[in-house]
């Protein structure tokens, strides 16, 4: 297997709030060597402080990089509507010039991201539906089929990637949901999260899960260490995607921006 992907997947919040603080964190990161970097998407987390809206954010990641990757890891598909998602997808795919990956997610609401604005879907088993049917409909979307609710038209723009931007699916390395989730689809890849430190096996059973062989399908191993990469490259990984969490200064990102991937 080849070497691993780097990005950095940032949170936002705090001085990271700041789109241009972002921007000027991405061009460094690609000066330095990553291969992308990502944003989280949420209202806020376990601090209660508020985000700033990934998208917009996005944008500004786009036109500060040439090289990078970019994408949002991941956004919450059921507390989106999927048809303005892949309208967005498009449109940052096209600015980035075809740099943009998708990453989508169940969202959960430990945080009241849900309940507090009296949003629907607040059990895991009622979002797990409302992702699958948005996966459908984003997918087919952003390759311009078009769409029976629509009076058989396309709903969206196309991409500058063809036929769409690769999208990669949340999951666990304990739980098969994930993957299977990525096989049903016909995705490109899965993020996975919940490890503190990443090992070969963690990547090999996504994989198994969702009947692959390394090299089927992207393998990005979100937040965590990740002490062996090129034992996590044979096993399957394709992405190692350390994080900034919460509170991180803008010094603090520019700082582990500028330092090489591992």
């Amino acid at each position: 297997m080849s070497e691993l992907n780097w990005g950095l997947s940032l949170s936002l919040s705090g001085d990271l709030a700041d789109p241009a603080v972002v921007a000027q964190v991405a061009a460094s990161a690609e000066e330095a060597g990553w291969d992308g970097v990502f944003c989280w998407d949420h209202l806020w987390n376990r601090t209660g402080v508020p985000f700033a809206d990934p998208w917009v954010t996005m944008a500004a990641i786009a036109v500060a990089t040439d090289r990078a990757r970019l994408g949002p890891l991941v956004t919450p598909l059921p507390r989106r509507r999927p048809q303005v998602v892949a309208q967005q997808a498009a449109t940052l795919d096209r600015l980035s010039e075809g740099r943009l990956i998708l990453g989508l997610g169940l969202g959960h609401d430990g945080y009241g991201e849900f309940s507090t604005f009296d949003e629907p879907l607040l059990t895991p088993r009622a979002r797990a539906g409302a992702l699958d049917e948005g996966l459908t409909l984003v997918t087919d979307a952003l390759t311009g089929v078009s769409s029976p609710r629509a009076d058989a038209r396309p709903t969206t723009i196309s991409c500058r990637q063809g036929p769409r931007c690769p999208i990669w699916v949340a999951g666990r390395p304990d739980n098969p949901a994930g993957a299977r989730r990525a096989a049903r689809h016909g995705i490109e890849g899965v993020a996975l999260v919940g490890v503190e430190q990443w090992l070969p096996q963690h990547a090999s059973q996504a994989l198994r899960s969702g009947g692959f062989a390394p090299g089927d399908i992207d393998v990005a191993l979100v937040g965590g260490a990740h002490p062996n990469p090129a034992a996590l490259a044979e096993a399957g990984a394709t992405w190692a995607v350390p994080e900034l969490m919460p509170g991180t200064t803008r010094a603090e990102a520019l700082a582990a921006a500028a330092k090489t991937r591992q």
